[in-house]
């Protein structure tokens, strides 16, 4: 959109590449902030429910369960979303929320139409349990090989 007045001129033409776009993607996708655009409604892909919608400060949208807000320290971390004055909304990652600190609950987290898995509601016991696995597979593994490697001393 063209700023009136001398920085008019200072716009890149529509369609110019971002340089932040497949950062502000994978933030999007991290975070969780997959709502429809507008101006779609406002209903999540998964369970047709309504949810309430909120642009992010990257330019994706979440979505959220319609007037509802949590105690934050009730709420997974990646999954504590504030929304700004201005009606944007963010998210704060693994940071502990502040005492009394309320967010506001993303639909994902209630959605009927998601598995556990798909939620990600721990993703540090996520990554530890795709951890074990890869210890576990290098273990049977290591049973499977015939002996041990040759002495070459």
């Amino acid at each position: 959109m063209p700023l009136p007045g001398p920085d008019e001129q200072r716009q890149p033409p529509p369609g110019t590449p971002q340089p932040w776009a497949n950062a502000d993607r994978a933030q999007a996708v991290m975070d969780g902030a997959d709502a429809p655009e507008p101006p779609a409604p406002p209903v999540c892909p998964q369970c047709g429910l309504i949810g309430e919608r909120h642009p992010t400060y990257y330019g994706a949208h979440a979505l959220f369960e319609p007037g509802l807000t949590a105690p934050a320290h009730m709420v997974p971390a990646w999954h504590r979303w504030y929304v700004d004055s201005n009606g944007t909304a963010w998210n704060s990652g693994p940071e502990e929320p502040a005492p009394g600190a309320e967010c506001r609950v993303p639909h994902r987290l209630a959605c009927p139409g998601l598995t556990l898995e798909e939620v990600g509601l721990w993703r540090w016991l996520d990554a530890l349990r795709q951890e074990n696995a890869r210890c576990a597979q290098r273990q049977a593994d290591a049973r499977r090989m015939p002996g041990g490697l040759p002495d070459v001393s």
